[in-house]
């Protein structure tokens, strides 16, 4: 199954998440990411406000990886014109859900999850944070040189993405929180070395990044309680830290948490890989 990404120009959140405000184009070093991690990308626009995605985007347009799924709106009420780029984001992401053998996600550019509120639902979630533990190419270095990267690395790529599926699968299936080594963290070990090993043999200027997987649980459904709350959490689904010893980075980290989360209204009762959110670092390696 093909794995896509939705995504929206860079911002920064306003007024408790009332509004936002854009601070340009894609992230380069963002979509440099989603480049090496997933196998399409939308950068949707719509009929209230054009902002051009710019010229990375027209680049990945044209090699058939992107696309821009146009949004069109009946109408925007002044007080939401704040979030139209995460109205369209959310109404890209379910069109894209629709297709099969695909299966897509959001991304977005902060270290707070943002869903409009007249689009969305409370829901428990597992956050998942790779912390500092990726090195990502900078906006130095070509979209072209790093498709040709992607060609011969692609089964490293491919086993880091997955791996990091499986941990999650497994804490959602077992209700538990890792808290000792298991095989899929042995692996996730291994993969992440594997992975900046042959970042590092390709000498591009490089960032140390984390990522946040988030995932909504099925166990926990829509919360209407404090169950979320950390003294109200079971033993098995409190924050834990994993530390990492990753080659080349010093100290990286594997976090867990539950957290009560807006998501999307339309995702299902059932699993899902909604959202992945950035925490920047841009210390060069």
């Amino acid at each position: 199954m093909e794995r896509g990404i939705v995504i929206t120009p860079n911002y920064r959140v306003l007024n408790g998440g009332r509004g936002i405000q854009l601070s340009g184009n894609v992230d380069p070093i963002n979509l440099r990411k989603y480049l090496l991690f997933w196998d399409k990308i939308d950068y949707p626009v719509n009929n209230v406000i054009h902002y051009s995605g710019g010229s990375d985007i027209d680049f990945l347009v044209q090699e058939g990886i992107a696309k821009s799924t146009e949004v069109r709106f009946q109408k925007m009420e002044a007080h939401e014109n704040g979030l139209i780029f995460l109205a369209s984001q959310m109404a890209a992401f379910d069109a894209n859900n629709k297709v099969e053998n695909q299966a897509w996600s959001i991304a977005q550019p902060t270290d707070v999850l943002l869903v409009p509120a007249t689009l969305s639902k409370m829901q428990g979630c597992l956050e998942v944070e790779l912390y500092e533990a990726i090195q990502i190419p900078t906006h130095v270095v070509p979209l072209q040189d790093i498709l040709e990267f992607k060609q011969r690395r692609l089964p490293e790529l491919i086993s880091l993405r997955d791996t990091m599926d499986t941990i999650v699968d497994q804490i959602m299936g077992a209700q538990d929180i890792p808290k000792r080594k298991t095989k899929a963290l042995n692996k996730l070990h291994r993969d992440l070395n594997d992975f900046n090993r042959v970042m590092e043999e390709t000498k591009f200027e490089r960032v140390k990044r984390s990522l946040t997987a988030v995932a909504t649980d099925p166990w926990f459904g829509v919360a209407s309680t404090a169950a979320l709350v950390k003294d109200y959490l079971p033993e098995n689904y409190q924050p834990y830290v994993q530390s990492l010893n990753v080659a080349a980075l010093g100290a990286c980290a594997l976090k867990f948490a539950y957290s009560e989360l807006s998501v999307g209204r339309n995702i299902p009762e059932t699993f899902r890989h909604f959202a992945y959110i950035a925490s920047i670092r841009r210390e060069i390696v």
